[in-house]
């Protein structure tokens, strides 16, 4: 019964984690976006991902420098095609790093490590929990037995 309460205190734990990751990483878009400077772009490629997941590859100019970078997209981007104007917000003390407004992104090992935080959790959770209950019931019916 104890390894079971450790289980579920370990998916709670867990649960918290991925929930201060979420804010985390919203706080940080939300100050890439009001410390950054905009510039209109224009997309080089878009990629239709699995489940919707759009991203495309953007041309953007910075103090008279092309660049080019990596952005993720949303579902009002379904209709973009190479060629169309995209605003770009960039970090101007790192003009590599770029994000459209509205929209994260990410890095990716900050998303991997958000499934790996959400989907332990909600499996440990739920497996201490079931694990739980199931030692309730065998110990109720072991009681009844006896009468």
């Amino acid at each position: 019964m104890r390894r079971d309460l450790g289980i579920v205190l370990a998916g709670v734990v867990l649960l918290v984690l991925f929930s201060i990751g979420a804010v985390l990483l919203e706080d940080r878009h939300a100050a890439f976006e009001a410390r950054g400077t905009r510039v209109t772009g224009v997309l080089v490629a878009v990629q239709h991902e699995i489940r919707g997941v759009l991203t495309a590859d953007v041309r953007y100019r910075v103090a008279g420098v092309d660049r080019k970078g990596s952005v993720q997209l949303d579902y009002t981007y379904t209709e973009a095609k190479p060629g169309d104007p995209v605003t770009v917000i960039y970090d101007p003390s790192a003009p590599d790093e770029i994000a459209v407004p509205g929209i994260a992104n990410d890095p990716v090992w900050a998303m991997y490590v958000m499934v790996v935080l959400l989907l332990g959790g909600l499996g440990a959770f739920v497996g201490g929990v079931t694990r739980l209950l199931r030692a309730a019931f065998a110990r109720r019916r072991r009681g009844r037995r006896r009468r």
